[in-house]
């Protein structure tokens, strides 16, 4: 239903009378695929509402290009990730413009967004790399979209393995992402007093 709902606001249209339906192959691909792009953001560190909607922007984006895309699935989870970053880093530009607004900054010392982008990449490659071999060999994997059955295909393991590496890897994750923002958080209250 979820998905249904989806695929409705994903493919909104103009009023009843201009209404044109999605190209033939979306909606099939919508369904067999949305989740999956949920699973994606969320391994990259989203929350489920934020993961949400990624996916729907990123179900737009392939919408928009559907005929000119030659892998529909390989496209997509690139644009979530995309979408998902997108919106966290555009989160900081919302936080950014307050700091100024409120005297707590100024508009020069706004970050180069290229400078960012790198840096958000780096962030994670960096979260990634902390994380044991087995558990980032597997990650690496259900990033490219492979789910735990066909991982465990090819590396040779139980798909239960391949899971528990999954579960351990997410929780290490989240870790890491509480204790970045616990840092960033005494960091700013430490500027915040001096």
């Amino acid at each position: 239903m979820e998905a249904d709902n989806a695929v409705v606001q994903a493919t909104a249209a103009p009023p009843e009378a201009s209404r044109m339906h999605p190209p033939a192959g979306f909606t099939a691909f919508f369904r067999d695929h949305y989740p999956s792009l949920i699973q994606t953001a969320m391994y990259a560190g989203a929350t489920q509402p934020e993961a949400r909607l990624a996916a729907q922007d990123a179900m737009t984006d392939v919408l928009k290009r559907w005929n000119a895309i030659a892998n529909p699935v390989a496209y997509a989870r690139q644009a979530v990730l995309s979408c998902f970053f997108k919106a966290r880093r555009d989160g900081l530009d919302r936080v950014r413009i307050k700091q100024v607004r409120h005297g707590a900054g100024t508009p020069e010392a706004r970050l180069d967004q290229n400078l960012t982008a790198w840096e958000d990449k780096q962030w994670v490659r960096q979260l990634l790399d902390s994380l044991p071999a087995k558990q980032r060999e597997v990650m690496a994997l259900v990033v490219d979209g492979f789910e735990p059955t066909e991982i465990a295909a090819l590396l040779g393991r139980s798909a239960e393995a391949v899971r528990q590496n999954l579960r351990e890897a997410r929780t290490r994750l989240k870790q890491a992402l509480e204790e970045d923002q616990v840092a960033h958080q005494v960091a700013a209250s430490m500027r915040k007093e001096s």
